[in-house]
């Protein structure tokens, strides 16, 4: 049990503090295996700053982590179930990697676990298989939480050398904006995945499309026309650069798997959704602008802790945050976001009968 605990923590709550990451400004690595309150948490792992509760460890990224963030990031994990159709892509190579085994037991790491919907899911669709969910911060479980799921605090930004060859399936999503050197992130994933592995990847971009699917360039914020919610990006886009996060890897992550040799089958997909239901094709179509629209405008409620303290002053930031929100929820904007996935497989062995294609 945690030494340095408040005296009123949830005794049932398993969890150990370690010593295992060395060069961190967060010595300990933090471990759980049930949900735990965030105010029981050890005071090393978050902190209150303009009216948010935000992670202690990492300055790079500076999106809240209390629960109204992970409500929204359940959001965010229904629209990217509903893109899918099922919690993962390349089903295929995920099962192969996931099937059960008569020596052991199947693994899978969440990197940047968020509200651990996903790592909690797939503990449930794959009951014979254990998970292991990694965030800045704890998640909030609502219902039990699986007996083959378990969750660590720690940075990825600090390696996974002590997870060499420990997955058969690693998944990262929607956490670029917390990583300083992604491509050195995407090695140390492949470090720690078993051969035929399945490394997972998503995210959607800070980049807006016009209604026509085109980038759409920024020059002047005060140029007649300029959309709110245009504005809020941009500002947000380079809060983040300044900040050290690789806010561009969604549409490079592709490049950067193929350049890694032990990975091949190198794959994307990516889709593009209406902000908020101003058009759709059919119901799938139209669920998903909603939950994207949704979705953002919970997004935009987080900025405030990271355009502050960039220097932005507050009046400027609620009027901001204010006039985009209401530009999304009347549908004056028509605005389409990208959503990019991106996959690959560890090389199996030679001899072992699994085909390496890549695509």
């Amino acid at each position: 049990m945690v030494s340095n605990a408040p005296e009123d923590y949830d005794d049932d709550t398993e969890s150990t503090m370690s010593d295992v990451r060395t060069g961190s400004p967060a010595p300990s690595l933090y471990s759980f295996s049930s949900s735990v309150d965030e105010r029981f948490m050890p005071p090393l792992q978050l902190r209150t700053m303009y009216g948010r509760i935000l992670n202690s460890q990492n300055d790079t990224y500076f999106l809240p982590a209390d629960h109204e963030e992970h409500r929204r990031l359940d959001v965010q994990h229904h629209q990217y179930t509903l893109i899918l159709g099922r919690l993962y892509p390349a089903p295929e190579l995920v099962w192969r990697a996931l099937r059960p085994r008569p020596d052991r037991r199947p693994t899978i790491l969440d990197v940047g676990t968020g509200s651990g919907s996903w790592a909690v899911d797939m503990a449930r669709e794959f009951p014979h298989c254990d998970v292991v969910g990694i965030d800045l911060a704890p998640p909030r479980i609502d219902g039990k939480q699986p007996s083959n799921c378990r969750f660590e605090i720690d940075d990825a930004n600090l390696g996974f050398l002590h997870y060499i060859d420990s997955f058969d399936v690693v998944h990262a999503r929607a956490i670029s904006a917390g990583i300083r050197d992604f491509p050195g992130l995407l090695r140390e994933l492949a470090g720690t995945l078993r051969p035929g592995g399945v490394l997972l990847l998503a995210d959607g971009e800070q980049q807006l499309y016009d209604e026509n699917q085109r980038p759409m360039a920024f020059t002047d914020p005060d140029a007649p026309g300029t959309s709110w919610l245009h504005k809020v990006f941009f500002a947000t886009y380079n809060a983040m650069k300044n900040r050290g996060g690789n806010i561009d890897s969604p549409s490079m992550s592709p490049t950067w798997l193929r350049a890694i040799d032990c990975l091949t089958d190198v794959c994307w997909h990516k889709e593009f959704i209406p902000m908020g239901p101003w058009r759709y094709d059919d119901e799938r179509e139209r669920v998903l602008s909603e939950l994207c629209r949704e979705n953002c405008m919970r997004y935009i409620s987080t900025l405030a802790p990271l355009l502050l303290s960039e220097g932005y002053l507050p009046e400027s930031v609620d009027q901001m945050c204010r006039e985009a929100t209401a530009e999304l929820s009347e549908l004056r904007t028509h605005i389409y976001t990208r959503w990019n996935f991106a996959w690959a497989m560890k090389r199996p062995p030679i001899g072992s009968g699994v085909n390496n294609v890549e695509h």
